[in-house]
């Protein structure tokens, strides 16, 4: 009697165990719309833009020397007298006067260097010197890379940092550079909306077979009474362009994906000339959920630099003349940055690497993120007739290594056909190509 009572035992023990296992393997879901996007810049100062600090040991890039990149030889030292003065007649602000000055630095007074930045000598770049960056081991070499994480990883690659680390767009306490807060601005008032969804069938803090949805939402976000992002809202996912899923780990809430060969999302983005996709190679995600449910990640991969560099230069209503001017950046030495320092996907036929090794970082907040029986289309960025114009002038630059003629400001007609962040795709898709893409910018940004 005692031992049928034992085994009885045993077997409602394990009973409920099962269920128990059970319980805990059901099918779970999270979801989050992004409400602070950035490229994940370590900040080596104590407070402050212009502060010195381990990454920048000499602070901030210094102010553009207009003297200095004005003075061609084809300019005469009146008309550079002209151009640098601090107060032109008329009272007018010296920007306006220098900025169409600005994008001819070339060997001859005719070419428009934004277009063709080849033709202008590398004037140098003050580059990030620490060796603490955010990011991952792309190439899964401890080696490489140069840099270490803060948590003490090696091999971290990101090379857009190093380029660009110690300009003053996104120098700073993270989300807090200039740049960004612009650009975190315009995507909650509107711009784009890019979400999240993460799902599983054992426990979402540790799940070994999870997945990983991000893409675009064409809901806007929706704020608070305080001005803060909303919880709990439902965004609509478009499952075509800006999209990718990934299988991924869970592991006491820290979310590892796996290494993707195209990990295409929404483009951080403060313009509707600049926003759409962004293509990372080789790409992979880690996030964290937070104990008062919101997400914390970072996503990155290889990168299009010259994609990078004419999303940045032509825009409308502002190019890189108010780049120079405005931010202190100098895109002519940001071009010659981001070739040297690219560091992957080389071009079979020259050899120069096409892709830059870059990471950028997220907060995001719970939501609701739904597939919806109809598939949303994307609102794309609208043409901009000399934004596109400009960046397929700069692109014909590059690939027949012949000076491009900037496009008629006064055009009419369809834009043409714009290189775009799916730039490294081609017939295979296993090398770079270096032809200009034959893509629509605002078709597959």
């Amino acid at each position: 009697m005692r031992s049928n009572l034992l085994i009885y035992s045993i077997a409602l023990l394990g009973m409920s165990s099962l269920t128990a296992m059970s319980a805990m393997a059901a099918p779970w879901e999270r979801s989050y719309v992004v409400s602070a996007y950035e490229p994940a810049f370590y900040y080596g100062g104590k407070v402050g833009t212009e502060d010195v600090g381990t990454d920048c040991p000499k602070g901030l890039i210094a102010e553009d020397d207009y003297k200095v990149l004005l003075n061609q030889s084809w300019r005469t030292p009146q008309e550079l007298a002209r151009l640098t003065a601090p107060l032109v007649p008329g009272g007018r602000d010296p920007r306006s006067v220098r900025k169409n000055a600005m994008a001819h630095r070339g060997f001859r007074p005719d070419i428009e260097t934004y277009i063709n930045p080849m033709a202008a000598p590398d004037p140098g770049m003050q580059q990030v010197t620490g060796k603490i960056a955010i990011g991952f081991n792309l190439d899964n070499k401890a080696g490489t890379g140069g840099f270490t994480s803060p948590s003490g990883e090696r091999g971290i690659d990101n090379a857009f940092y190093r380029a660009f680390g110690c300009a003053m767009s996104y120098r700073g306490e993270p989300y807090h550079a200039y740049l960004s807060q612009r650009a975190n601005d315009k995507m909650l008032e509107g711009l784009y909306t890019f979400v999240i969804r993460v799902s599983g069938n054992q426990d979402p803090m540790n799940d070994t077979d999870a997945v990983v949805e991000v893409g675009y939402s064409p809901d806007h976000i929706v704020k608070n009474s305080m001005g803060n992002v909303a919880v709990n809202y439902s965004f609509r996912i478009a499952k075509s362009a800006q999209y990718t899923r990934l299988r991924a780990t869970i592991k006491n809430g820290t979310i590892n994906t796996e290494q993707v060969a195209n990990l295409d999302v929404p483009a951080f983005a403060w313009y509707e000339t600049n926003r759409g996709g962004a293509l990372f190679k080789n790409g992979r995600m880690r996030m964290v959920m937070n104990q008062d449910g919101s997400l914390s990640g970072i996503l990155g991969g290889y990168r299009d630099w010259r994609d990078i560099y004419a999303k940045d230069t032509f825009n409308a209503p502002s190019g890189g003349e108010s780049r120079e001017t405005t931010y202190r950046q100098n895109q002519i030495a940001f071009y010659y940055a981001l070739k040297r320092n690219a560091d992957a996907l080389p071009d079979p036929k020259t050899g120069q690497n096409m892709g830059i090794s870059a990471t950028y970082r997220f907060e995001a907040k719970p939501a609701f993120v739904v597939v919806p029986e109809t598939p949303v289309v994307i609102d794309q960025p609208p043409l901009s007739p000399m934004a596109d114009r400009q960046r397929v002038a700069f692109y014909k630059a590059l690939t027949t290594k012949q000076i491009s003629a900037p496009p008629a400001r006064a055009g009419t007609g369809t834009a043409p056909a714009a290189p775009n962040g799916n730039a490294f795709k081609s017939a295979d898709d296993k090398q770079v190509n270096n032809a200009t893409p034959a893509t629509v910018a605002s078709a597959t940004p």
